[in-house]
Order: structure tokens, then C-alpha cells, then sequence
């Protein structure tokens, strides 16, 4: 039977503080908790996204709508417009997001042991990405549709890529820039001539 375990994350530059937290899950697993196995994740997520908010340096007091508050979905919303992560690790934070949310609040739902095992292989498999990314690693995913898509796409797509939010802007600026520059020539140009005309008449 195939095991799961976060040993990895000892020898992790900047995930190691995490082992404690990982194996933890793991244990809930094990004594068949699977209702703290889900939410455990979701807020094992939350501590993930903070440390990739801190590798980047992103603005962890981004604007937010009147009304809402910084939560993990308004977070990961966030990263999709500031990185270019694979889609589907995308996807596997916001399945997670989601069964711990349930988790949390709806008390009469029955968690079972593949969904629990599911999400372990969830969080198995953003972190192994998120280490193979920062740190140059080869570490193997748990789930076969995520594995097949970084052997796929390993050559182009599948790894971190930053997107030039502030290169645009500032390409938007220069342009701005040219064209005021373009407007106030313009208007001294004419505005020259005008008076010159004004200044023969009289």
C-alpha cells in the first residue's frame, strides 16, 4: 500500500518549519480522524500561501473590496494575478480550500478515507511543487494526474514564472510619459504661433 510522509521537508530550505505541522496530518490519518485530517490541511494551506507571499515579496496588505477581509480564497486570487503557477496546482489549493471549509462548518457531513487521503495527497503534492520550484528539487508526486501533467509539460509550463505586473505598468507609464511630452510640444508649438500673429496684427 502506497504511504505518504513529509520527511522531505527536514532538508527543505524554507519549508522545513513545517515538518512538525505535516507530520501531524499524517498521525490524524492514521487514527482515522478525517474530519481534522481536512481541516488540518486547509490550515496547513494558509501557512503554505504566507511563506510563498514571503518568497516573493508580495504585498500581504493588498486592496480588497469594501466589506471583505483577507482570507485563503482572497489570497490565492491574489497569487493567480502576481504568479504563474501551473493550473492545476491552482486547483489542488482551492480543492483543499474548500473540503476544509466544509470541514469547519458543516458538522454533520461524514468525511471519508479517501477523501482525507486525497487531500494529504494534495498537500503533498503543492508543497513538492513549491520545493522543486524554489529549490531546484526532484521530489515525486502523489496524485497521477498532477504527476503526469508536470511529466507533460516539465520542459515549459510546468514551474513557477513570475508575471511582469510591474514591467507593464511601467511600460503603461513610459507611454503616458511620451505622450504628454508629445501633447506639450504640440502646445507651445502652436501656442507660439499664435501669439506671433497676435503680435503682428496690433
Amino acid at each position: 500500500m502506497v504511504e505518504i510522509n513529509f520527511d522531505y521537508l527536514k532538508n527543505s530550505t524554507y519549508f522545513k518549519d513545517q515538518y512538525e505541522a505535516a507530520n501531524r496530518l499524517v498521525k490524524l490519518y492514521s487514527i482515522d480522524d478525517y474530519r481534522d485530517v481536512i481541516a488540518n490541511c486547509r490550515l496547513f494551506l494558509e501557512t503554505s500561501v504566507k511563506r510563498i507571499f514571503d518568497l516573493e515579496n508580495l504585498d500581504k496588505y493588498y486592496s480588497i473590496k469594501a466589506g471583505e477581509y483577507r482570507n485563503l480564497r482572497n489570497d490565492t486570487q491574489y497569487l493567480r494575478s502576481h504568479l504563474d503557477l501551473p493550473l492545476s496546482i491552482y486547483d489542488l489549493m482551492d480543492e483543499v480550500r474548500r473540503m476544509g471549509n466544509d470541514a469547519v462548518h458543516d458538522p454533520h457531513y461524514h468525511f471519508t478515507k479517501n477523501q482525507a487521503w486525497r487531500c494529504l495527497c494534495d498537500i503533498n503534492d503543492i508543497l513538492a511543487f513549491l520545493i522543486n520550484s524554489y529549490e531546484n528539487q526532484n521530489l515525486h508526486y502523489m496524485r497521477p494526474d498532477t504527476a503526469m501533467d508536470a511529466v507533460e509539460n516539465k520542459n515549459n509550463r510546468f514551474h513557477k514564472r513570475n508575471k511582469k505586473v510591474q514591467t507593464i505598468k511601467q511600460e503603461g507609464t513610459n507611454q503616458n510619459a511620451e505622450l504628454a511630452r508629445k501633447v506639450l510640444n504640440h502646445k507651445k508649438k502652436y501656442g507660439f504661433k499664435s501669439r506671433l500673429k497676435h503680435f503682428f496684427k496690433h
